[in-house]
């Protein structure tokens, strides 16, 4: 294995290339067989989700080295604990093994209540959000409107003119950050065929053999591609391309990087206590929708934000107007979804409202990835999980496991 580091965009850029294993890369745990194929699923990506930085290029999100907000263990801090949860009383340990967590952190009132790590993932090290990430990238368009930098009533074309003929193109941009647009993209995890697998091989995610061969190898040849479905136009379906939509609109908008914009006006003002990373393609192109990387802490700083309405270090970060309409909206309708009974999701921002009678907000990420604002009771749960499949099993772990685990913790914790 060889790395090559360079100054990319003004930012750290770290290149890994595959090769033959040595003692240095088998003593630090990397499996023998990780490739660009097998790293997203189990059992490689237990190891790869917290050494992304090792597998894909990366560049860096740096955090204010000359303040981080602190977090502090309550004095009701708890090593173990037990809930109900799938039918019995079972220890949190038990719980983590049987989900595939890597790390778990409970904050109440500002304080931890609960911090635990488990599979490769350790305290300083950066763990994959996958679609968490998008979260993060909405919080910066917020900031951008409101500075008048963007307006989210105007076109994707407006901005983009490379996506003039896209299938994102006559949307807002409010559209686009809700999944209302009418672009064609489509996304069902087991199916290899749909645009978000085709994604992968443009990132360079994978060079499976469902790949096409001479296919771009960067989103900004790759989004333009992407048809147009009008039966599709104002209604929320999940698409992860509506997030690197976005991502571009914002580099085009301030003509800089997005991972510089997301520390400028996220991760240094909020606090962050360790850099960030997020992958980028051949291209140039930063994989807004699930490429970043962070400490469980600073996912959980990140939460912290969102509950104090955009503010940390006694400043706004975020202005509180559009935190509060993402809390604010009353469900969907026409949700197209399970939910529990008396729950009435919705979808605003890059952030699911759980549609609860607390108004709960969340950032999902597949292999299960989550962090979790629960306003009435004055907490936030983040929670990085390796689970072998994207969406789970279905049965044992996933969606509705990890729903289930939720509203057990928020129970004992709140």
């Amino acid at each position: 294995m060889g790395v090559n580091t360079r100054v990319f965009t003004g930012l750290l850029l770290t290149v890994t290339l595959f090769g033959p294993s040595i003692s240095v890369a088998q003593d630090s745990g990397r499996p023998d067989n990780l490739t660009l194929e097998s790293f997203q699923f189990g059992p490689i990506n237990r190891w790869a989700f917290s050494h992304m930085r090792e597998v894909i290029p990366t560049v860096n999100i740096p955090r204010d080295p000359t303040q981080f907000l602190t977090l502090k263990n309550s004095e009701d801090v708890v090593k173990d604990f037990s809930v109900e949860f799938q039918g019995r009383q079972q220890a949190i340990d038990n719980i983590a093994e049987q989900q595939y967590i890597d790390g778990l952190l409970i904050l109440k009132d500002g304080d931890i209540m609960f911090e635990q790590y488990y599979g490769s993932l350790k305290p300083e090290l950066p763990h994959l959000m996958n679609s968490v990430s998008k979260s993060v990238v909405a919080l910066v368009a917020g900031k951008l409107a409101a500075q008048g930098v963007i307006d989210l009533d105007k076109p994707v074309a407006h901005y983009v003119p490379a996506l003039a003929k896209s299938g994102y193109a006559p949307d807002s941009l409010q559209t686009v950050l809700d999944m209302r647009d009418g672009s064609d993209y489509t996304e069902d995890y087991p199916d290899f065929t749909t645009t978000f697998r085709l994604q992968d091989c443009a990132i360079g995610w994978t060079d499976a053999d469902y790949c096409p061969e001479g296919g771009p190898t960067s989103l900004y040849a790759f989004l333009p591609m992407i048809g147009r479905d009008e039966a599709k136009l104002g209604k929320f379906s999940y698409r992860s391309g509506s997030t690197n939509v976005i991502g571009w609109v914002l580099e085009a908008a301030t003509g800089q990087p997005l991972a510089e914009l997301i520390s400028q006006h996220v991760w240094q003002p909020m606090g962050a206590e360790f850099d960030a990373n997020i992958t980028v393609d051949e291209g140039g192109f930063v994989l807004a929708d699930h490429g970043m990387s962070s400490t469980l802490r600073d996912l959980t700083r990140f939460g912290l934000l969102v509950l104090n309405d955009g503010k940390a270090l006694g400043k706004e970060v975020i202005p509180a107007p559009f935190i509060r309409d993402i809390l604010a909206q009353q469900g969907d309708p026409n949700w197209p979804y399970p939910a529990p009974e008396g729950y009435t999701p919705s979808y605003r921002s890059f952030w699911w409202g759980e549609g609860n009678s607390g108004g709960d907000v969340s950032g999902y990420g597949i292999h299960g990835q989550f962090v979790r604002v629960v306003p009435e009771a004055d907490l936030v749960i983040t929670l990085y999980s390796t689970w072998p499949r994207a969406d789970g099993n279905g049965e044992s772990h996933g969606w509705g496991a990890t729903a289930e685990l939720m509203e057990a913790l928020i129970a004992k914790f709140r």
